[in-house]
């Protein structure tokens, strides 16, 4: 079992070093992952999503095979109640997720073939307001009015600040709002099972080690299904993996450690932080761009984007308690306080 933070000024810093890591590996495997996909003529993302998977299963499954991070809860392993209600809404979650509405690390979103990229950005800002509820309704967040004024503040600020047109075909609607879901679900979970509140709560290596594989298969057989149907798919997908094996190598290991990264997130801060987290890179980043003069933005994009920055300033120093009464029940301070 993962120790917990020492408490005093460790816990703050142990929290940011996790929610660090996890903003600094996301960029990234960003840049690596365009590089692979457009710079290596890899045109695949839910196959170099399952790459990364299948090398984070592979990586943990020798740990625990060879004893070098023994199981905690072996039994798991041959829980049929565990696997139905754990391994696979998890592994199927995340499939799920990158097959309606892939990350920015895959390039490719399915709702993006009906939506504009303003609609969708302004449709994914919803995703913390869900998370938060889902994580409201399983106990796992009691939050205080002040941080679920900043959430919402964050969401409001990034449609605000979203380019494009405000086009909402019915397809498309459907395929983001179910792709929102689909994660915000997946990260409620995995918050649940890497919490105390679930009883005795699950280590990284070995949440990985249960559910990653299945997660790989999901992918595999998504990218079975709708990229690499045909043998000149998959022989251009060899192709590209046998001419420039380091860079897939690299991708597969940064999404090792974002895979860990974003769990040890989960764990340390919650589900809702970690998801604003990225609303919060990216409106950091566009003011730094605005700034030095590298991007225009009209006024309502600035303040939107600024809006959003301030906002999670705030809620941070909301779940630290530096206005008094706690951080609102957040993930970290959730198993402190157990």
């Amino acid at each position: 079992m993962a120790a917990a933070p020492a408490p005093g000024l460790a816990g703050p810093l142990y929290a940011f070093a996790a929610c660090g890591g996890y903003m600094t590996l996301g960029p990234l495997l960003i840049l690596l992952n365009n590089h692979i996909l457009h710079g290596l003529h890899f045109p695949y993302p839910i196959a170099l999503s399952a790459l990364g998977v299948t090398f984070s299963a592979a990586c943990c499954r020798l740990l625990t095979l060879t004893r070098l991070v023994p199981l905690t809860r072996p039994e798991l392993a041959q829980s049929r109640a565990f696997f139905w209600r754990t391994t696979l809404p998890l592994a199927a979650l995340a499939a799920l997720t990158l097959a309606l509405g892939p990350p920015a690390a895959t390039c490719r979103n399915a709702a993006y073939m009906h939506l504009t990229v303003g609609t969708c950005q302004i449709l994914k800002a919803l995703t913390p307001a869900i998370t938060l509820g889902l994580s409201y309704a399983l106990r796992l967040e009691e939050p205080r009015a002040p941080v679920v004024g900043c959430v919402l503040l964050m969401c409001c600020g990034t449609a605000v600040a979203a380019r494009g047109e405000i086009a909402l075909p019915r397809l498309g609607l459907l395929l983001q709002l179910s792709a929102n879901l689909a994660e915000a679900v997946r990260v409620v979970l995995a918050q649940r099972l890497l919490s105390a509140g679930a009883g005795a709560p699950l280590p990284l290596v070995e949440m990985v080690h249960h559910v990653a594989p299945y997660q790989s298969l999901c992918l595999l057989a998504a990218s079975a299904a709708v990229e690499l149907d045909s043998a000149e798919h998959r022989a251009r997908a060899a192709a590209a993996v046998l001419g420039a094996p380091l860079a897939f190598l690299g991708a597969s290991a940064l999404g090792l450690g974002l895979q860990f990264g974003a769990l040890l997130a989960i764990k340390v801060a919650g589900s809702v932080t970690m998801k604003l987290l990225g609303i919060a890179r990216n409106g950091s980043l566009v003011l730094f761009q605005a700034a030095r003069g590298a991007e225009a933005l009209a006024p309502r994009q600035l303040g939107g984007h600024a809006a959003s920055t301030c906002a999670f300033v705030i809620y941070t120093l909301l779940r630290l308690g530096y206005f008094g009464g706690g951080g609102g029940g957040g993930g970290a301070a959730k198993q402190k306080a157990q």
